[in-house]
């Protein structure tokens, strides 16, 4: 048996992710922000010598492999397509999928590059004290979900995509049986975006390389003017 961390995101597809920073970046730059998110989640998780599975959602199982050839990611990245008609159904299946192998299993998003890499470290260690560990994010969902049992309800009838998720997910449990990391954020929004470019001044373990070097590429053309990082003005 061992520690498996479980990686979701989405298919990095042009026009489908990052929406919601439509007003500052292309679709083009949208999706090289995504990608570079993804990429460097994978990097940033490799030092931990996890057992480590990528579940990617909205993509065939050729796209899924194409992926992994096209970004030479290692062999020891088992690559899934998420199964489901929600993300709870999705994060269940994923959960069934490797719990036969696996004594504790962590649920991380890919995006967070300056998550600090201890907390999940520190998912793993609290496992032993806690069925279910949560990381909240500020937007009231969570960036991380740990857990140690199989607890099938923390995934059913959930308002995905709202500010109530942690909430409605701790509500199925006892006080004793979860803990909380410490609270971080998403990037989803274009303050979230600026945050994240103060965050990455200063080089700390598990350093985002891709991301950083996507935000460098806008210094000339800064998020408070509002404009593209391929030089092309928001959309209106």
């Amino acid at each position: 048996m061992s520690d498996t961390l479980l990686i979701f995101s989405r298919y990095p597809r042009l026009g489908q992710v990052k929406t919601r920073l439509a007003s500052v970046l292309s679709s083009a730059g949208c999706l090289q922000l995504h990608q570079a998110l993804l990429l460097d989640t994978l990097d940033r998780t490799a030092s931990l010598n996890l057992t480590c599975s990528l579940f990617l959602a909205d993509c065939s199982h050729h796209e899924m492999l194409g992926f992994a050839r096209k970004h030479h990611l290692p062999h020891t990245v088992q690559m899934h397509c998420q199964e489901g008609k929600d993300l709870g159904e999705r994060m269940w299946n994923a959960y069934e999928k490797v719990s036969g192998t696996s004594d504790q299993v962590v649920f991380l998003g890919a995006d967070t590059p300056s998550l600090p890499v201890s907390h999940i470290k520190e998912a793993f260690v609290k496992l032993s004290q806690f069925p279910v560990v949560a990381g909240p994010v500020e937007d009231g969902g969570y960036y991380l979900l740990a857990l140690s049992q199989p607890r099938r309800e923390l995934f059913q009838n959930i308002p995905w995509g709202t500010a109530v998720v942690l909430q409605e997910t701790l509500a199925r449990l006892a006080p004793h049986e979860f803990f909380l990391l410490p609270r971080w954020y998403d990037v989803d929004t274009v303050s979230d975006l600026r945050r994240l470019e103060q965050d990455l001044r200063t080089p700390f373990e598990g350093f985002p390389a891709r991301t950083h070097e996507f935000l460098q590429a806008r210094l000339a053309s800064p998020i408070s003017r509002d404009t593209d990082i391929l030089g092309v003005e928001p959309r209106k």
